[in-house]
């Protein structure tokens, strides 16, 4: 029987542990969506702080689409394939428990996956890293010559077609911080897989997650180096001096104002 494009059903996914102080505005962001046919599926590992509590509190404003698995986890990739798993959803969307989307996000993909009608479909928007109190530092947006040269796009901008999971697998738990950009080659490298974009903002990412971490800085130079090598995007020698440069540039921002942050941003991806 052919698939039916029309009116997907979205599955949204936020993994989090100890994320009181953010994750109320992620929540926010997902009632105010202007599509409202989704899922909405949180998994926490085990929070100590106030996180579920403001979970149960916003639990009933879904009218039946949220649901809450709390239980430990091996980390972060760990909790998106459990998540990943227990999702209904034609089209699935990963949304960090400190980032938020814009209110016609879920509308804009809906949209562009009935547009292209393809099983095998990833669609990736406009990504616009905050600050702490939300400011708006800088707007990743991506163009058709990211696809071409297979990059990795930002992971809260990314909606995949679960039959994409259903093909390539999930993320690899070997990584700790790079997985979704090991997953993300892995879909570029399918020849069925098809990445399409739209040109609008669909989610907010906020400074300070796990990959600006300068006590990580270690652990990310080894896992994307590692990533890059498995995936041969180059000589050995021009992947680790590519992921040293991108160190140096990451980690710049830890000493400079935070007023010349967009400055910064703006220099290293023109």
């Amino acid at each position: 029987m052919e698939k039916n494009y029309f009116n997907p059903l979205i599955s949204i996914i936020t993994v989090c542990y100890n994320s009181a102080s953010t994750i109320e505005n992620t929540m926010k962001s997902i009632l105010a969506q202007t599509y409202d046919n989704y899922e909405y599926i949180i998994i926490d590992g085990k929070s100590q702080d106030d996180t579920l509590e403001i979970i149960k509190k916003y639990e009933p404003m879904f009218d039946g689409k949220l649901k809450v698995f709390s239980e430990p986890d091996t980390g972060i990739y760990n909790a998106m394939n459990k998540g990943i798993r227990k999702c209904k959803g034609d089209i699935i969307g990963i949304i960090n428990s400190d980032d938020y989307y814009s209110k016609n996000t879920l509308k804009f993909v809906a949209q562009k996956y009935a547009k292209e009608k393809y099983e095998l479909l990833i669609i990736n928007g406009d990504m616009v890293r905050v600050s702490g109190n939300g400011r708006p530092i800088y707007r990743y947006h991506f163009t058709e010559d990211n696809v071409k040269k297979k990059q990795c796009f930002g992971h809260p901008s990314m909606f995949a077609a679960k039959a994409v999971y259903d093909r390539i697998g999930l993320y690899d738990e070997s990584y700790k911080l790079a997985a979704d950009g090991d997953w993300q080659y892995r879909a570029h490298e399918d020849p069925k897989v098809r990445y399409v974009l739209c040109p609008k903002v669909f989610n907010h990412m906020r400074e300070g997650g796990a990959s600006d971490d300068i006590n990580l800085r270690w652990l990310w130079f080894k896992e994307r180096s590692r990533m890059n090598i498995s995936h041969k995007r180059g000589s050995n020698i021009y992947i680790y001096w590519k992921e040293i440069k991108s160190v140096i540039r990451t980690d710049i921002k830890h000493f400079i104002p935070q007023r010349y942050l967009s400055l910064l941003y703006n220099y290293r991806y023109r």
